[in-house]
């Protein structure tokens, strides 16, 4: 993801999950051997040993990003073998930690939310553009307004199906 649109990305689901969440604080360095360049983790602790956890993943080769929501019932980030966890949303229940995409337990396929899609089947010629456009400075302003309605979308499920899930799951309120 270009560093525009990452920067405009953080500011934004900052902003927009104080308002849909305001219970949720963002972590800026959440484990040192986890996580991806960009990544910014938001955690509401509901006990001392239950931690609920809303992660922002910035894809890595297009301009996209991905949600994960998830807990732990050990007091900390979940430390995972893989990300997203390898369980079904309707068998996470029982886990002591867990991280899913936020786009799967919507019940859609998680291609998460893409901000800027490549042509696709484009001539050689249009690919070609496509990336020297790609390496051109973008504007703040033209970064938010193009991240803007995806981040706001993104929000959307998280209120109706991620915060949901979670307090089902790990004792929210």
């Amino acid at each position: 993801m270009r560093k525009q649109y990452g920067r405009a990305l953080r500011e934004l689901f900052a902003e927009g999950l104080a308002h849909a969440s305001p219970g949720f604080e963002a972590v800026r360095k959440h484990e040192p051997l986890v996580g991806v360049p960009g990544e910014r983790a938001f955690r509401r602790a509901v006990s001392p040993e239950v931690v609920q956890w809303l992660v922002v993943v910035p894809h890595q080769q297009a301009e996209a990003f991905f949600v994960e929501v998830g807990w732990s019932r050990l007091g900390r980030f979940p430390q995972l073998t893989m990300r997203p966890s390898f369980v079904r949303p309707a068998d996470a229940g029982p886990v002591d930690e867990v991280l899913l995409r936020l786009r799967e337990l919507a019940g859609e396929n998680d291609m998460g939310w893409t901000i800027e899609a490549p042509p696709l089947g484009g001539t050689r010629d249009e690919m070609l553009a496509y990336m020297v456009a790609q390496t051109a400075p973008l504007a703040p302003e033209v970064a938010r307004a193009r991240v803007a309605p995806r981040v706001e979308e993104a929000l959307r499920m998280w209120v109706d199906v991620g915060r949901p899930f979670l307090d089902r799951h790990a004792g929210g309120t």
